[in-house]
């Protein structure tokens, strides 16, 4: 009687290789039961918001230039909305209070995308940017009501797990949509009888894009339908009072750790905003590029941020917060110097991939320890320090950029970002190491990686 044969190697392999591809998906299909109600209904409007973010992010800037305006006014008009939520953050803040925190998440949402919907149905250079100045008004008031939002629908033990996964949706939505917003332009310019870069082809594909963001506002509404359950904390949103926080006592009363961990994070942001607002006229500038070249490195960008976002729990298990956040900032710094001295168009993107991978793992855990290193009830405040931290540079970068670029060419803006970057990672490090050295007292147990029990994704049993 034969005896049966032994598999071949590389059916062996190949068996392997589908038992860790099982494993992997039977990890994250118990993450995300993990995941609350209210964090699921969250990454759906994600999805789809960073779909439609990714025509203006793609197109904005060519659209603006085909209309005839100068690199300063495109700094401008991206400055435009932080200023205008900045003038306006008290209505704002009003509002908040009087409609509460459910409804200012559906309302704040609703109103900056018909607003922005407005800054390309006109073509005089006033309104666009009061369109988008008034847009602000919406964005500060759905900031303020989810701006916690993840923590707050979230547990220690997977935080990182819904941050990480949160981030790979949002970069995946990127990829889907850049992709798209690269190609729409020349398959609508035929139905227009206009040119692929016209301003007609371009505005017909971001009308398309601020409609579904305005639509994208139900799942929000079934977050805002959710109440408080009793033994459940991450059942419903907390309501927030962030009037409140006006009062320099209560300012003056919260922890310092609040106010210093937000500072490295503004140089970051703001080291990104200098080059990253004007990338996709840079690539057309230096290589030729393209807007479907452009649009598909935006895409490839946003896929390999989405793997690097889901890795980041798993790095930190193994480096620790800290260290991984600094690593990653030192990697995110040599990136943009590799991408500065690239003389053609596939260095150039290989040198951008590997630097949004590594900024993206450093945005996720820094963004978690900030979270972890807090008390519950700072939740909100934190979130505020940093979105604040976030939205400065965003702000202030792209009209200095539009006004650098103008006079000296892009070196500049790279040497002051990579500086910016190093800065960056040597503060957050300073900052880290002092808060852990305080006594446990005087801050949560979660402030280093995760103890085993703790750990992002769970341990699938030995068999």
């Amino acid at each position: 009687m034969r005896r049966n044969k032994r598999p071949r190697k590389s059916a062996r392999l190949r068996f392997a290789r589908a038992d860790v591809r099982l494993r992997d998906a039977t990890i994250l299909a118990a993450v995300l039961r993990r995941f609350s109600g209210i964090a699921r209904l969250y990454l759906i409007w994600v999805a789809i918001y960073y779909v439609t973010f990714a025509f203006p992010a793609t197109l904005m800037n060519f659209y603006l230039e085909a209309l005839g305006f100068d690199r300063a006014f495109i700094g401008l008009f991206h400055s435009a909305s932080q200023f205008g939520g900045l003038i306006l953050a008290l209505p704002a803040l009003l509002c908040f209070e009087r409609i509460g925190r459910r409804a200012a998440l559906v309302f704040g949402a609703a109103f900056a995308s018909l607003a922005r919907l407005l800054t390309v149905l006109v073509t005089a250079p006033e309104i666009i940017l009061a369109a988008e100045a008034l847009s602000g008004f919406g964005t500060v008031i759905f900031s303020l009501a989810s701006v916690s939002l993840l923590a707050d629908a979230s547990a220690e033990d997977h935080r990182a797990a819904l941050f990480g996964f949160s981030d790979f949706t949002r970069t995946a939505a990127v990829l889907l949509g850049s992709v798209s917003a690269g190609s729409l332009p020349t398959l609508i310019a035929p139905l227009l009888q206009v040119g692929s870069e016209s301003a007609e082809a371009y505005r017909a594909a971001l009308v398309a894009a601020f409609v579904v963001r305005a639509l994208a506002v139900a799942p929000l509404a079934l977050i805002a339908r959710r109440r408080p359950a009793r033994g459940e904390p991450t059942a419903a949103l907390p309501e927030v009072r962030p009037l409140r926080y006006l009062d320099p006592r209560t300012l003056l009363r919260q922890r310092p750790q609040v106010y210093a961990l937000a500072a490295p994070f503004m140089l970051l942001m703001s080291a990104e905003a200098l080059v990253f607002t004007f990338f996709n006229l840079l690539m057309r500038d230096r290589f030729g590029a393209s807007d479907a070249q452009i649009g598909l490195v935006i895409g490839v960008n946003a896929l390999i941020g989405s793997l690097a976002a889901l890795s980041a729990p798993r790095i930190a298990d193994r480096m620790g917060y800290r260290p991984a956040v600094v690593w990653g900032l030192f990697a995110t710094a040599a990136g943009l110097a590799a991408f500065a001295f690239s003389p053609n168009l596939p260095l150039g993107a290989l040198s951008v991939f590997l630097q949004v991978a590594a900024l993206q793992i450093s945005r996720v855990l820094y963004r978690v320890y900030v979270v972890n290193v807090s008390l519950r009830d700072e939740y909100f405040i934190v979130s505020v320090v940093m979105a604040v931290a976030a939205n400065i540079g965003p702000a202030v970068a792209p009209p200095v950029s539009g006004l650098i670029q103008s006079g000296f060419g892009y070196a500049p803006l790279f040497a002051a970002a990579i500086a910016m970057t190093l800065i960056a990672a040597l503060a957050f490090d300073l900052i880290a190491r002092r808060i852990s050295r305080r006594p446990q007292g005087s801050r949560p147990a979660f402030a280093h990686a995760p103890s085993p029990a703790q750990r992002p994704f769970p341990r699938i049993p030995p068999e």
